[in-house]
């Protein structure tokens, strides 16, 4: 728990005051006890050898006449309060005259014993309440008798317990004047303090204007000056600092490159729009990835791919403010570029790959067709190697026509055309191919419908859907062709019960090439350019092409095309 300035000085100056107060009662206390027991000390000491020892050394003193003696002393000594007992004895110990009298039994203690050795004791008991004196009286230099005395010292304690409490009260009134008058000296040196520290939070909190004023000339009042010339300077920095960074900020949020920075610890200082427009909800993801693949040296860009584009991402260092070393991201979208690059190097495979099998099949003949000399067997060969050529021209034709529809061509030859008729017209066609696999090939078409189109485009794209139900469809299985009029566009579905597209195919089966069973499209003469060539021939027309499908269940493609008067048609 943090403590203020002033609680720390009340705390410091009270435990001061505290110490000084006991040290002062330790030695007044000690030295008044010391003086009382010194004084009763003395004037025992004047009472025994000023009157009784001289008396007691007459050796001729009967044991009745010093009994009487020790109790007229008693009766006429102005200290005989505080004598609780005493005694006499002879040189062997026992017991000749007593104050109070003794009536019991008397044995020697060891006070008396060293007394009777030639020796003074005087000695206080183990709790101060009584002091103890033993005198040996002496005849010429042997002694005759001894002197015991127990003196009450209860006075003493009292008196000492009267200054106890008298110290304790002078004490408490000191120590409350005391904390008061340093509460005072705190007061007076911590409101200019808390003040100040008001004004710095102020400062802190972005508010440089704030007035600090104090008045006082010490070392509170310069550091308030400190303060005042600091908040000055800060401002103007600030004010700099603020315009190169609002400058800084507009460059890099419109740039189309995203820009991301971290520190040393992973955590990010700056990113603009375009890379949380790249990396969205990922971006721990895209500084594990791309921390694992840089090396200590980075000299290459980093390619980096996340939900759709392709990145290519750079990375410079820079000191962070933990003086060690933070990094940039710059991540250039190169998605198009990408996406073009792969789209080439497929396509270019997809053709030579293509091309290949018939020449292939092409050379292969030919080379037999050397050393065959049966009539029948050249017949065989020469016709595969017709096949093969009529398969080669097939492709490059759609090739041809497909870059005519890149390029923009106008290719379409708009027509009045019955498309109610032209559905009918192709399934009739058609039916003959469903019927040799046993397949059922319906035609619902209600109403005739009129519009301003490519009859024969159209044709090729209608042969094209329901050619691919009929070759994927297993025999005896059912295909569908419907044509209707839905939120005014003009729908013409192909639906199929046949073995269904996988999901992951279904965004690529109009890419060029693209086969969903390359293996059995192949064998069935696909070039795997038919959708594509369809898609590009409804999207001249101004629609577009929908598919449907779910394994085991069958597929079905949707041709919309918008209803438009005669002559409408946007090319």
């Amino acid at each position: 728990m943090t403590k203020s300035i002033e609680s720390r000085l009340i705390i410091v100056f009270g435990l001061l005051i505290l110490i000084l107060m006991f040290i002062s009662s330790f030695f007044v206390i000690d030295r008044t006890k010391s003086y009382f027991y010194d004084d009763i000390k003395n004037k025992i000491e004047f009472m025994v050898s000023s009157s009784l020892i001289r008396i007691l050394e007459d050796k001729s003193l009967t044991q009745q006449k010093i009994q009487e003696i020790i109790d007229q002393s008693m009766k006429q000594s102005q200290y005989g309060f505080m004598i609780q007992k005493l005694i006499v004895t002879d040189n062997r110990g026992r017991l000749l005259a007593s104050f109070p009298r003794m009536d019991i039994s008397f044995y020697p203690s060891d006070e008396i014993l060293t007394s009777l050795a030639g020796y003074k004791v005087i000695k206080r008991d183990s709790e101060n309440q009584t002091m103890i004196f033993a005198f040996p009286i002496k005849s010429g230099k042997s002694v005759e008798r001894s002197l015991y005395l127990e003196v009450s010292c209860q006075s003493i304690l009292e008196t000492v317990t009267d200054i106890k409490n008298i110290l304790f009260m002078a004490y408490v009134i000191g120590m409350g004047f005391s904390l008061f008058i340093g509460f005072l000296f705190a007061k007076t040196l911590s409101n200019p303090l808390r003040k100040l520290t008001r004004q710095a939070l102020e400062m802190a909190q972005g508010n440089l204007d704030v007035k600090i004023e104090i008045s006082s000339q010490d070392e509170i009042g310069k550091l308030a000056s400190a303060f005042k010339i600091m908040a000055t300077n800060l401002k103007r920095y600030i004010t700099e600092l603020e315009f190169e960074k609002q400058k800084l900020e507009r460059i890099l949020q419109n740039m189309s490159d995203g820009v991301l920075a971290i520190n040393s610890r992973n955590e990010i200082i700056h990113i603009n729009e375009s890379a949380k427009r790249f990396l969205k909800d990922d971006i721990h993801g895209f500084l594990d990835k791309i921390q694992a693949q840089k090396s200590s040296v980075v000299s290459q860009p980093i390619i980096y791919e996340v939900d759709g584009y392709t990145l290519e991402v750079s990375i410079a260092f820079f000191v962070d403010s933990f003086q060690s070393t933070g990094m940039v991201f710059i991540l250039h979208d190169i998605t198009e570029q990408a996406k073009l690059d792969r789209m080439r190097k497929q396509f270019v495979a997809d053709v030579s790959h293509e091309l290949r099998t018939p020449i292939t099949t092409i050379k292969t003949y030919s080379e037999t067709l050397l050393d065959v000399d049966d009539e029948s067997v050249k017949r065989e060969f020469l016709t595969v190697i017709i096949k093969e050529c009529d398969r080669m021209t097939r492709l490059i034709s759609d090739l041809l026509y497909l870059s005519r529809l890149d390029s923009g061509e106008n290719i379409l030859r708009i027509e009045e055309v019955n498309i109610s008729e032209l559905v009918r017209f192709v399934c009739e066609k058609m039916r003959i191919h469903a019927n040799k696999k046993h397949q059922s090939l319906l035609c619902n078409v209600q109403e005739d419908i009129i519009i301003d189109a490519d009859r024969d485009r159209l044709e090729q794209v209608l042969i094209n859907l329901i050619n691919n139900a009929i070759t994927y469809v297993q025999d005896g299985g059912r295909i569908e062709v419907c044509l209707k009029k839905e939120n005014g566009n003009i729908e013409l579905t192909v639906e199929d019960n046949g073995p269904g597209i996988p999901k992951e195919d279904l965004p690529r089966i109009f890419e060029r090439f693209y086969r969903v069973d390359k293996a059995r499209s192949r064998s069935l003469g696909g070039s795997g350019l038919g959708l594509s060539i369809a898609d590009e021939i409804v999207k001249a027309h101004g629609g577009r092409v929908l598919v449907e499908s779910e394994e085991g269940v069958g597929t079905k493609f949707t041709v919309v095309l918008p209803l438009k008067e005669k002559g409408q048609v946007t090319l």
